[in-house]
Parts: structure tokens; C-alpha cells; sequence
């Protein structure tokens, strides 16, 4: 009895074990269990003939039973041990405390003290907030416990203002329930805030958090909320709030049209794609307008600025920037096909080339070295003797150089590029680039890899 006492307390699991554990020692327990299976049906061989003639299983049989139930009960387990993942600890327990105990002026001063490390609260943040009583008392607590603490144009109060919008974004995610009083009082927080805005939209990304949180869109003019959204547009929130404010198609539309007409070409097209109006606004006749906008400005600039060597790169500059953009969005939205982004590619090169010669021909040049004349035997010593020449005061004509009328040199050579074809400009005093295989002016009416037959479309009025 006490050896088989022995054996039983083996086989029974330690009550301290886990549920996994259990299972993980009863798996293991199967080989031997089998074995004892072997054994007793070892056993009853000898006794063969007292059993039914449809008992007519093999040892074989029954141990492929086994190992197959065996095999499929380890992978069974392997897959639940996988899916069992223990929660990870809390890497600011201060919010759940804050959050349990509906400290929301705890909470906000706890968050703008530590705005720089907003990336690692921000995921433990909307279950801390949901694990209060009241999620919405609580932040708006949290809001207007830190609203006012710190000088409007203050760093500190920038950090406020970006903690402000996690808290927000936190409750949309929740969906908290809302009563008349907390919409009262979040109406009187957004009044108070809405003359802070003064085109920053730092101002109005909160405010207009707070106005889809509280459902108070209709509170205020809709012409006062598509400015703000506006003013928000480059935010990566702008098309959802857009969504949660209700816009319909036709209103985003004319932000869209804003967005054209004042260069918020990015913007713009996210408006286009995630309210679906890519037949509306068709996304290449877009880009390819964007391009065509983008030569007529930088001729502007070069004419306003008198065809400066100043004005030159800074037209450069921003057809460089215009070129990039494109190519980004070219390949952002999967527009290969349509668009010839390798034309672009070349276009990007030979303004780059462009600026790196105008760059490199407005370097002094260095001073002119006196040749020295070869030594002269006489006798048995030998002399130097040197010529100092001075240098000439016009270019020598074999250069293919000359002096225009305000006393600069000028190349005559076909295919040395001066900057933007004008021979005669004042700040054409720079020693003349190296010849350029395709030079680009800014007088040129095709480009940006559009093709000659090219006509510049216009997005939709």
C-alpha cells in the first residue's frame, strides 16, 4: 500500500501548478502510461481464446493510436502556449493610479511634465483612462486643470496643447457615454479656446478634437470649422476629424480646391484618396498642373528678381521641391503607369547639375601664376631667369569670351550654358559652367518628363 501510495502522489500534479503546467506534465506522462498499456495487454495474450474472435487488434494498432493522439495533443498545446501571452507590465503605473483615484488635475500636470516621453505613454493611456469611473469627467478635469498654467506662446504650453490631443484622441477611441452637463462644460472649454487659435493650428488640432469628442459641431458656424480644418490640413489627423465632423464630399471639395490653390498639394491629394473623389479630382491631371504651376512661379521669381544669380537658385530651389513632391505622391499612390517618373528623375538630375554649376562658376577665380622662363646655360653656371607678364584685361577672343555692355564677360560658345539664356545680365560676371549636354531654362514650355504634345489640364472647378 505504500508503494502504491508512492506512485499515486507522483502521477497527481503539485496544486501549486499552473493549467499549462498541468498539461505540459500530463503529455509527458504519456510514455509511460503507454508502456503499462503494453504490459497489460502483454498480459492477456495467453488468454487470446476467451475473448471474441472481433478482438483482433495488434500491439501495432494500438500504439500508432497513441502516438498519433499524442502527436496531436503537443501541437495543440504549442499552439496554445502561444496564444497565451502574459500582459505586459505597465511602464507608467502612475496613470492607472491617477485614473483609478479621478485625479484628472493629477493626471494632466503628470502628462505635460512629461511631454517628451508622450510616445511611450500614449499606448497605456486610453486603457488607464477606461478603467475610471467617468472617462470623460476625467479628462475634461484633466484639460482645464492644465488649460491655463502656462503662457499661451510658452514651450510648456505647446507641450499642453499636444498632451491635450492624446487625452482627446484617447476618448474617441473609447467612445465614452456623455451627459448634458459634460457636454455643457466641454462647450464652455471649446469658447474659451477657440480665441487662442489665431492660425496655430497646435490650437486648432485640440479644439477641434474637443468638438468631435463632445458632438458640439453644431455649436459653432460650419464656416469656423472648415477654417480650422484647413488650418489643419497638414496634420496627420485632418481627413479623420474631417469624417467624424460629418463633411460631406461636396464641402471637402472646396478644401480640396483650397488646397490646390495655395500649394497644399500633400494634403490635397490625402483629401482626394480617403474620401474616395479620385473621379472628381483625377490624380495625374493634378500632379501634372501642380508641375505646370510650379514653372510659371519660378519664372516669376526669376523676372521679379531681375534674373539674379539669387533669384535664379531660389527658382531652382523650389522647382526642385515641386519635382520631389510629385515623385513622392507618384509613388506613394502607385501612379507608374500613368505618370513618367523617370523623365522626372532626369528632370530632378539636370536641375541639381544646374545649381552645382551656377554654384561652382560663382567661386573666385584663383589669382593667375606668372610662367617662369627655362634657365639659360652660361659657361658653367646656370641662371633663372623669370618673366613677370601681367594679365590681360580682356578675355583673349580664342576663349570664345566677351565683354558685354556692363563690362562682364559672356561666352560665345554655343552650348555654354549662361544662367537662363540672358547674355547681358548684370550678375553674369561669373566665369561661364562647363558646357552642359541638356541645359534647362526656365523659358522652356515643356519639361518636368511631360511630353512635347503635352497640354497642362486644370483640376475641376
Amino acid at each position: 500500500m505504500a508503494a502504491g501510495g508512492t506512485n499515486q502522489s507522483k502521477s497527481r500534479a503539485p496544486p501549486t501548478m499552473t493549467a499549462p503546467e498541468s498539461i505540459s506534465l500530463a503529455i509527458n506522462q504519456i510514455d509511460e502510461k503507454k508502456q503499462k498499456l503494453k504490459q497489460a495487454f502483454d498480459d492477456l495474450q495467453p488468454h487470446c481464446s476467451l475473448l471474441s474472435p472481433s478482438f483482433n487488434l495488434s500491439w501495432s494498432d494500438i500504439d500508432s493510436r497513441f502516438s498519433s493522439l499524442q502527436s496531436s495533443l503537443s501541437d495543440r498545446f504549442r499552439l496554445l502556449q502561444s496564444d497565451i501571452t502574459e500582459p505586459p507590465p505597465l511602464l507608467w503605473p502612475e496613470l492607472r493610479t491617477f485614473c483609478d483615484n479621478m485625479d484628472g488635475k493629477g493626471l494632466g500636470k503628470f502628462m505635460v511634465d512629461n511631454s517628451n516621453k508622450r510616445l511611450s505613454i500614449e499606448p497605456e493611456l486610453a486603457q488607464a483612462i477606461r478603467s475610471s469611473s467617468s472617462p470623460a469627467a476625467l479628462v475634461l478635469d484633466a484639460i482645464q486643470g492644465s488649460y491655463r498654467c502656462s503662457p499661451p506662446s510658452s514651450a510648456r504650453a505647446l507641450d499642453a496643447r499636444r498632451t491635450f490631443v492624446l487625452l482627446l484622441e484617447a476618448l474617441i477611441e473609447i467612445k465614452p457615454s456623455l451627459t448634458n452637463e459634460l457636454r455643457e462644460r466641454a462647450r464652455t472649454l471649446a469658447s474659451d479656446w477657440r480665441l487662442n487659435i489665431c492660425n496655430k493650428s497646435s490650437e486648432a488640432l485640440g479644439f477641434l478634437h474637443l468638438v468631435v469628442v463632445f458632438e458640439l459641431g453644431s455649436v459653432f458656424k460650419m464656416e469656423e470649422i472648415l477654417d480650422y480644418v484647413f488650418l489643419i490640413s497638414k496634420c496627420r489627423q485632418a481627413t479623420t476629424l474631417s469624417k467624424k465632423l460629418g463633411l460631406d464630399k461636396t464641402v471637402v471639395a472646396g478644401i480640396v480646391q483650397k488646397l490646390l490653390h495655395t500649394g497644399g498639394l500633400l494634403a490635397a491629394i490625402t483629401f482626394i484618396y480617403e474620401f474616395e473623389m479620385t473621379d472628381r479630382f483625377r490624380p495625374v491631371n493634378v500632379l501634372k498642373t501642380s508641375l505646370y504651376n510650379s514653372r510659371e512661379a519660378a519664372k516669376r521669381v526669376c523676372a521679379e528678381g531681375g534674373n539674379s544669380l539669387k533669384a535664379q537658385n531660389e527658382a531652382t530651389d523650389k522647382e526642385l521641391s515641386a519635382l520631389r513632391l510629385v515623385i513622392r505622391v507618384i509613388k506613394e499612390r502607385n501612379l507608374e503607369i500613368e505618370f513618367f517618373e523617370e523623365d522626372l528623375e532626369e528632370s530632378v538630375q539636370e536641375l541639381e547639375n544646374l545649381r552645382a554649376q551656377r554654384r561652382q562658376a560663382a567661386k573666385p577665380a584663383s589669382p593667375a601664376i606668372p610662367p617662369k622662363r627655362p634657365r639659360v646655360a652660361t659657361g658653367n653656371n646656370l641662371t633663372t631667369r623669370t618673366h613677370n607678364q601681367q594679365p590681360p584685361l580682356l578675355p583673349d577672343p580664342r576663349h570664345g569670351l566677351q565683354v558685354n555692355p556692363f563690362g562682364f564677360v559672356n561666352s560665345t560658345v554655343p552650348g555654354v550654358n549662361v544662367p537662363y539664356g540672358n547674355q547681358l545680365a548684370p550678375y553674369g560676371s561669373v566665369p561661364a559652367p562647363a558646357i552642359v549636354a541638356r541645359p534647362v531654362y526656365y523659358q522652356q514650355q515643356t519639361g518636368y518628363g511631360l511630353r512635347p504634345q503635352y497640354q497642362p489640364p486644370y483640376y475641376p472647378q
